[in-house]
């Protein structure tokens, strides 16, 4: 056998699912032809590359260390479409986003919406996740670019501020300190919290910001659902935290929405991609047009 670029490939898929038959499905092939090809590239590499049980595929020590060369390659190879695709100038391609569910909808909707008009022939797939898997997943490739609301690492992205909105406490009219015209985190210490899930920088954050009060917030629902979060408060069974672009977006009357003073907690968001990747044309035209478009808006 001569290793070949789908080799990488699927070794690549194999080890960032932890399961041959989810990087089957995702490159659509059988699982038995995931298989085969990857014992094929262990018996010419000359060593184990995966532990295999019947409830997890883990990277071996040797297999941890080729991950590093083919994630190298399989980029690379990408590089090389990404760039003719560039040379020519073709506006069509694929551009994949990752969008947090919290993200300002109707402005995030009207730019798509901008962007699709111009450009017809260029596919964007959305997929919703939270700011730390949004990383993740630009770092190893599955996305080109995304939304967080974290200060991004510079060493490993590139990217631009567009939006600086404090949270807010969303609560059920029916909640007493619905009445209240701003709030002080320290008073929320008795109250349930629905939080975001721990994908979320956010969650950490607000933790972060209730312990510097003196107190442990009581938690007692986490979720990466923005609707599961605001029907949750909506039935009064707790309070939640949302940018003001979100809250504008809610019914008020049912929810609402008070400052949080005392501290302030500020929602940066940021659109980020891969520092030293080559991007290709069609994500390099959509990026060009979201800065353009937030600087307008």
């Amino acid at each position: 056998m001569s290793m070949e670029i789908k080799h990488l490939e699927y070794f690549v898929e194999v080890a960032r699912q932890k399961s041959f038959s989810k990087a089957a499905e995702k490159c659509h092939v059988t699982q038995s032809t995931i298989s085969k090809l990857i014992k094929d590239l262990e018996g010419e590499l000359g060593t184990s590359l995966f532990n295999r049980t019947s409830k997890y595929v883990q990277l071996t020590d040797t297999g941890a260390i080729f991950l590093d060369q083919a994630l190298e390659i399989v980029t690379k190879f990408e590089n090389l479409t990404h760039e003719f695709q560039n040379r020519i100038k073709l506006e069509r391609g694929k551009i994949s986003i990752g969008l947090l569910p919290i993200t300002g909808t109707t402005l995030f909707a009207e730019l798509l919406g901008e962007f699709k008009k111009k450009y017809p022939q260029i596919d964007i797939s959305l997929s919703e996740r939270g700011s730390k898997k949004v990383t993740m997943d630009i770092l190893d490739g599955t996305l080109d670019v995304g939304v967080v609301c974290s200060v991004p690492d510079s060493q490993y992205f590139e990217s631009f501020a567009f939006a600086e909105d404090p949270l807010y406490v969303i609560v059920s009219v029916r909640n007493p300190i619905s009445k209240s015209a701003s709030i002080d985190l320290k008073s929320l210490a008795d109250e349930p919290f629905v939080l975001y899930s721990s994908e979320f920088s956010l969650h950490d954050e607000i933790i972060s910001k209730c312990k510097n009060e003196g107190f442990a917030p009581n938690i007692i629902f986490e979720t990466s659902q923005f609707e599961l979060m605001t029907q949750m408060v909506a039935a009064d069974l707790g309070i939640a935290f949302l940018p003001g672009a979100a809250c504008r977006e809610l019914d008020p009357r049912r929810f609402a929405v008070i400052p949080v003073t005392n501290p302030q907690i500020i929602h940066q968001m940021f659109i980020i991609w891969k520092r030293g990747r080559s991007m290709s044309h069609a994500a390099n035209l959509w990026l060009q047009f979201a800065a353009k478009f937030f600087v307008k808006n």
